[in-house]
């Protein structure tokens, strides 16, 4: 015997998985909601992945948020400066004050005003290397070359995390997939981050 109602049953159960599926997005939104806010706790393993340099997307998005938190909780930022030292690749410490420079204008404009504010001291240590060239083109912008001398198998197959601390900040850079053991990040040069980045009192710690 043929059920008529077939078609309309189908169209229904089809209509109630719709709903489904699309209660499920909004409730599953709302459950990342405050992860996006400030009004979140920090657990360990927040700070683990950070120092592990987690790279997925969900993760990186929160980065900004659990750096905020770190920065200024001093118990959290003692277990993250812990676990840096415990996990770090290499590091690149406080740079000397006879440190040589690079000049990044090289156009004949106002050195004296250059001197102080486009001179970048370079980093080299046994395991890695960070550089500073200016865009010619667009003299507000400064490509910061990473180079790994015998990268890790993290280091050619997933983005590459650099925490950058001083004595009352740190802040963490993800760096793109090594090309012929280089990669490279383009920074506008009042960026906070890279004024962190280049400041001769920071730490630089490679994953």
């Amino acid at each position: 015997m043929t059920n008529n109602n077939a078609p309309k049953d189908q169209e229904q159960l089809a209509q109630q998985i719709f709903c489904t599926k699309d209660a499920y997005k909004s409730l599953t939104k709302i459950a990342r909601a405050p992860k996006e806010s400030d009004d979140f706790t920090v657990v360990f393993n927040d700070i683990v992945q950070l120092v592990k340099g987690n790279n997925q997307v969900d993760f990186v998005e929160r980065v900004p948020q659990l750096i905020k938190k770190i920065n200024s909780d001093i118990s959290l930022r003692k277990s993250y400066l812990q676990l840096i030292k415990q996990l770090q690749f290499a590091e690149s410490g406080r740079q000397a004050a006879a440190s040589s420079k690079e000049l990044l204008h090289d156009d004949g404009h106002d050195k004296a005003h250059e001197s102080e504010q486009s001179r970048l001291t370079d980093r080299q240590t046994e395991y890695f290397s960070l550089k500073f060239k200016r865009d010619q083109n667009h003299p507000s912008q400064v490509y910061v070359i990473l180079t790994i001398m015998n990268p890790t198998e993290s280091h050619l197959n997933s983005a590459i995390a650099l925490h950058i601390t001083t004595d009352s900040q740190a802040d963490c850079l993800y760096f793109p997939l090594l090309i012929d053991g280089r990669s490279q990040l383009l920074m506008d040069d009042d960026d906070e981050q890279f004024k962190l980045l280049s400041d001769d009192n920071s730490h630089l710690h490679l994953m």
